[in-house]
């Protein structure tokens, strides 16, 4: 299990329930378009790939060659696709695929703490205490539902990545992710709550079924709270999923051939970015991956040499590559990012350290005008040059995307009125 500096590990913020429900009717989706000019939104769904602990710009999408080695670092920059852009030598595959992307080297911050920081990247909300906003995915799955009998929202591997504000907040527990629990790499993958354990038939399920909802019937005037209605939710998806043949072929990596599974690379991160097209080619709304590890305060070019970068180039460009071959990219919104960028200092350690005031972020289709740069840092790769971008800003552009209102207005436990954003602005070089 990934540790971060502080000795914590992900906690396990799971809680009862994790499926969710269609969030809008037909009313609601006419009132939707007439507001935005009766226009489809440019996505239909996201994939965002969390770079959990912090990637280094230096090491990934912004080297500086030009500055001493301290800042630098080992690598060498190489040129990409696009004119005038390069990358850290680390990504040949992506260099090749800078043209379908646009980059984002200014995105800057205040929080340096892991927890704080994945609060706002995920939620566009500084961490307030004691209120826990809902996760970007957990706002779509509310707003824009699931699609047939699998879920809006997935996580892979884990729902609890990111010290849980993956998840759902103060909403109900129905619109948490789905968790995939388990390595897409591993032979025999089977996602939990899926498949059928081999001592259970689908008939024992209906009986449990008819049994729940004759009991839920019964008491059914003593549950009236939230809890009540996402358990509800709950066991409905999951009997949807589990009795279809659709939700488990999307969920089936191992119908891939060899060629397209060699080609996102044999590692988790490869199967899970793999997984994830399959997912939104099946109608899933949001699909996180979580590719961890990157908390490198110490061997951060041993770490990025061996187990980070490489298999992150070789599956973020095969998942590029796959989404534009099939037609998908136009209308799947795909995100790379961390909750920070790293030190330009290198420290004692050959580590890099905890970096808000700038770090990277990727953006592709969705109708994302490829092969440009946002943003310029410093020649030390410390600050922002110009175009400082916040987490507020990505948040705003990814929910225009999907054509979801961010002046929408939720109800806390509370019953306080809450919008889904409160400060932020479209990035409009992606808009």
């Amino acid at each position: 299990m990934d540790r971060y500096c502080d000795g914590i590990t992900r906690r396990d913020f799971i809680k009862v329930g994790a499926l969710g429900v269609v969030g809008l009717s037909a009313a609601d989706l006419f009132r939707m378009q007439a507001a935005y000019g009766a226009e489809e939104p440019a996505a239909r769904s996201v994939i965002l790939l969390w770079m959990d602990g912090g990637p280094p710009q230096h090491e990934t999408f912004d080297p500086k060659p030009g500055a001493p080695l301290e800042i630098r670092g080992e690598f060498k920059a190489i040129p990409t696709n696009v004119d005038g852009v390069q990358v850290c030598e680390l990504m040949p595959r992506m260099a090749k695929q800078m043209d379908k992307v646009a980059l984002l080297r200014t995105l800057a911050h205040n929080e340096g703490a892991h927890e704080r920081a994945c609060h706002i990247l995920l939620t566009g909300w500084h961490p307030l205490s004691p209120l826990v906003y809902p996760s970007l995915g957990s706002v779509v799955a509310r707003e824009l539902g699931g699609r047939g009998p699998l879920p809006p929202y997935v996580a892979i591997p884990s729902s609890s990545f990111a010290f849980g504000h993956g998840q759902s907040g103060y909403l109900e527990a129905a619109f948490n992710p789905v968790s995939v629990g388990g390595d897409p790499n591993h032979s025999g993958f089977k996602v939990r709550d899926v498949n059928l354990s081999k001592n259970v038939t689908r008939e024992r399920v209906d009986r449990r079924r008819t049994l729940l909802q004759a009991l839920d019937s019964a008491f059914r005037r003593f549950e009236e709270s939230p809890e009540a209605k996402s358990r509800d939710e709950f066991y409905t998806r999951a009997y949807d999923m589990i009795r279809s043949p659709q939700a488990k072929k999307a969920f089936d990596v191992a119908q891939e051939p060899d060629a397209v599974r060699d080609a996102y690379g044999r590692t988790t991160v490869g199967q899970s970015c793999l997984l994830a097209r399959r997912l939104v080619e099946a109608g899933v709304r949001f699909v996180t991956v979580t590719h961890g590890g990157w908390d490198t305060h110490s061997d951060n070019f041993e770490s990025c040499r061996n187990r980070l970068v490489p298999p992150m180039d070789q599956a973020f460009a095969a998942l590029l590559q796959d989404l534009h071959d099939r037609g998908l990219l136009a209308s799947t919104l795909v995100v790379w990012m961390g909750e920070f960028g790293r030190t330009p200092q290198v420290n004692s350690l050959a580590g890099r350290d905890h970096w808000p005031n700038t770090g990277c972020a990727v953006f592709a289709g969705a109708g994302i005008r490829g092969g440009q740069v946002i943003g310029a840092t410093d020649e030390k790769g410390a600050a922002p040059k110009e175009r400082k971008v916040s987490p507020e800003d990505v948040a705003r552009t990814i929910y225009h995307k999907l054509g979801i209102d961010p002046a929408k207005e939720y109800l806390t436990p509370q019953d306080c009125p809450v919008k889904l954003l409160a400060e932020g602005e479209v990035i409009k070089e992606l808009a």
